[in-house]
């Protein structure tokens, strides 16, 4: 859970927003990397503090881009799921050994916290799909610690239960779904079902103030089970670095190393733009 550190904006080399004036355009973020290419997490992530973010391999279907960007917005999260393709799939592992993909990298693939948030357990949903960019960078909604709700004078309540419904919820299920589901907040709905079921359960199980046959039903309605819940708890919760950041090893499209100096080719490749920068189109 993000506790408002910052540690992350402190790591991060960058700090702010750098405009370049020959371009025309602003820049930040370039994903460190440098720092991934030696196998290192980016510093953001690294500097983390209450470790919330992953970093995995996913592979996806490049001849689906179009058509899954055509899909209208109530079918954009699904559509996208289903552009990703599973690293365990003999088709797939075999497909992607003929495009030139190393083992190294499928390994890294099926061990991808990524995809076990996007693919396998469905809890993380891409940022603003109706614009139809497809990122590859998934959110989980926020679960707060104690569900609750503003009453009419403003004055906030808690909710008779230590975990309520979603309709008492803080955070209006609209809201979430025009962050991160095109506005359909089925998929919202169903994110959080899963959560706060693995919320109960572990409660269940740790404190025993909710009955397992209580946490058992809400596991039912949540369509999911125990041994889902503790895979998503262990990752959440007690997950090491190397769980949290799988980075496949880096690969060249050509070996310099073998026959020059790696300084003198970089210096040949050399470092911005290719083409005098211009505005416009």
């Amino acid at each position: 859970k993000c506790m408002g550190w910052r540690m992350c904006i402190s790591g991060c080399p960058y700090k702010k927003v750098y405009y370049n004036w020959e371009t025309g355009k602003s820049e930040k973020c370039i994903l460190c990397y440098p720092r991934l290419e030696t196998g290192q997490a980016p510093a953001c992530m690294h500097s983390c503090v209450g470790r919330i973010r992953y970093l995995g391999v996913l592979l996806y279907d490049a001849d689906r881009i179009h058509a899954t960007a055509m899909r209208p917005d109530h079918e954009l999260v699904d559509a996208q799921r289903e552009m990703i393709l599973d690293p365990f799939d003999p088709e797939v592992v075999s497909q992607a050994r003929k495009d030139g993909i190393s083992d190294a990298v499928l390994e890294s693939a099926r061990n991808s916290p990524v995809f076990k948030y996007v693919k396998k357990w469905k809890i993380a949903l891409p940022l603003h799909p109706e614009f139809r960019t497809l990122p590859m960078l998934f959110y989980v909604p926020p679960l707060l610690p104690v569900t609750g709700s503003t009453n009419d004078d403003g004055l906030y309540e808690s909710s008779p239960d230590f975990f309520s419904s979603l309709e008492n919820a803080r955070m209006p299920i609209r809201y979430m779904a025009s962050l991160f589901a095109a506005g359909d907040e089925d998929q919202v709905i169903a994110v959080y079902k899963k959560l706060m079921a693995g919320r109960h359960f572990k409660r269940a199980q740790t404190v025993g103030d909710i009955s397992v046959e209580k946490a058992a039903q809400i596991l039912l309605e949540a369509h999911t089970t125990p041994e889902e819940v503790e895979e998503i708890y262990q990752l959440t919760s007690l997950a090491g670095f190397d769980e949290r950041f799988v980075i496949p090893p880096f690969s060249r499209e050509a070996a310099v190393e073998l026959v020059q100096i790696t300084q003198t080719h970089q210096e040949g490749g050399g470092m911005g733009f290719l083409h005098e920068p211009r505005r416009g189109l």
